[in-house]
């Protein structure tokens, strides 16, 4: 049994880049039956992973593959890519996990089975995200956060709820989508 990567790109003629440090993708090669079924009905092409050999065992270089749906995204103004890493001829039950490929901290190794679907974030919302992921992480911390209105709160940030993105700034209350940034300061 061998490692392998397969990619859909839901374009009739895709646009591919070059290889990026030897990974490449092409029609030719295996496709993973689960993979193919899902995707069937679905206009676009399955691709197989190539690198310097046959198969892509001990495949480890996951920046190469966020590089390359990076350029296939932009390429053919798609949404979003699909993308499987598995054994040679093994079947899968296919989860899923979606991969904001402009997002480092997310682009992670692929499990084995594990559909993932790779997208790019309007950068608005992933600054939102980092924004409310520090604040959760600052509870505690005096802080300056500037607010999209153009004030700023200063001093400790007493609370912050994820969930609900309600926080408090010593006595004053916030509302996470009103952060701008935040600076930590100490």
């Amino acid at each position: 049994m061998c490692e392998m990567l397969n990619l859909f790109v839901p374009a009739r003629s895709p646009v591919l880049p070059a290889p990026v440090r030897g990974l490449r993708f092409a029609p030719e090669g295996e496709i993973q039956r689960d993979f193919a079924a899902r995707f069937a009905s679905s206009p676009g092409v399955l691709l197989a992973g190539h690198g310097g050999g046959p198969c892509l065992c001990g495949f480890d270089d996951w920046d190469a593959l966020y590089a390359i749906a990076r350029e296939v995204l932009a390429a053919n103004a798609s949404e979003s890519l699909a993308v499987l890493h598995f054994w040679s001829g093994t079947r899968y039950a296919l989860g899923e996990r979606a991969i904001d490929v402009d997002y480092p901290e997310v682009c992670t190794p692929l499990v084995l089975g594990e559909l993932a679907r790779l997208h790019r974030e309007p950068a608005e919302r992933r600054r939102h995200r980092l924004v409310v992921r520090g604040l959760t992480r600052a509870v505690g911390e005096r802080v300056t956060l500037r607010l999209k209105s153009g004030r700023s709160l200063h001093g400790v940030l007493s609370a912050f709820d994820a969930e609900s993105e309600v926080g408090r700034v010593e006595s004053r209350t916030f509302v996470g989508a009103e952060v701008l940034a935040l600076e930590r300061e100490g």
